[in-house]
């Protein structure tokens, strides 16, 4: 079983491949339900056109995959492939190069997926690994806006202390991935939290209705505070109004200082004629 699961069968394992694409073509155009793509152009450029029915079937199988960043020095391939051996997952996995400083990491289950993306960050033979939610519009050069953030429900009434309700008040925001221990154990009656994958650049209700129409009540809903994220040069640690690559303004040199220097060009030019210009 451990040779299995460190044997790494790509990021599309499972799924027959050939080299010539008539071969394909002859065994999938009877099953296809899709049109014919459609070779055209697209703002400007040359292009070929897929439909969205179609993209969306393409990206079904990646949807327990994210994207490790290792922003400076990274691990070999294999130590990542342990590593994660190491965590003693569900499921089998797969892990591969996707550039110099990522790889895609490929789950099989959402318990799995779950217990993976509740961590941010891990370390891999002491090198900083950054996990990032991939999605059909990931561009690896543009950081993730889509993070775990806990959710609490102060005062939740403690007969909804329910894997089914919390799972449920969760999914109103997002997708989500666990409870903490002392919700999961019910030693905390004053508040429930849960942890949610969330897009940061979107607000929030504080407040949800829970129950029916009749035997309801409105539940304070409180999160984590946001990190930064730079809409501008999409990136977390800073906000738009605070980044150096928007806000960048070339050195401005006094007037004085302009003054100075040029008086000292004229004294030695007094000394070597024709410095000036």
């Amino acid at each position: 079983m451990a040779a299995s699961r460190l044997h790494d069968l790509g990021f599309l394992d499972g799924i027959s491949q050939s080299h010539s694409f008539r071969e394909v073509l002859s065994r999938t155009s009877s099953m296809s339900s899709f049109p014919p793509l459609k070779v055209s152009s697209c703002h400007g450029l040359h292009a070929l056109l897929i439909y969205d029915e179609e993209l969306h079937v393409l990206a079904a199988p990646f949807e327990f995959v994210f994207v490790g960043k290792f922003p400076g020095s990274h691990p070999s391939l294999e130590s990542i492939r342990k590593f994660f051996f190491n965590l003693k997952l569900n499921g089998e996995f797969s892990v591969t190069v996707l550039n110099t400083n990522n790889v895609l990491i490929k789950l099989k289950n959402d318990l799995d997926c779950c217990r993976v993306f509740a961590h941010r960050s891990y370390f891999v033979n002491n090198c900083y690994m950054k996990l990032v939610k991939w999605s059909p519009h990931f561009d690896v050069c543009v950081e993730s806006h889509i993070i775990p953030i806990w959710i609490s429900f102060s005062n939740l009434r403690p007969h909804l202390f329910s894997s089914r309700i919390l799972q449920g008040l969760g999914s109103i925001f997002c997708r989500p991935l666990k409870t903490d221990n002392t919700t999961t154990n019910r030693t905390r009656p004053s508040v429930a939290r849960v942890l949610v994958e969330l897009d940061i650049t979107k607000r929030y209700p504080d407040h949800v209705w829970l129950g029916s129409e009749t035997l309801g009540y409105a539940q304070n809903v409180e999160m984590e505070v946001f990190p930064f994220y730079c809409g501008h040069c999409k990136a977390l640690g800073h906000s738009k109004a605070d980044c150096s690559v928007l806000h960048s303004h070339p050195a401005v040199v006094p007037a004085h200082v302009i003054g100075s220097v040029l008086e000292h060009v004229a004294e030695i030019d007094k000394v070597v004629p024709g410095i000036c210009v």
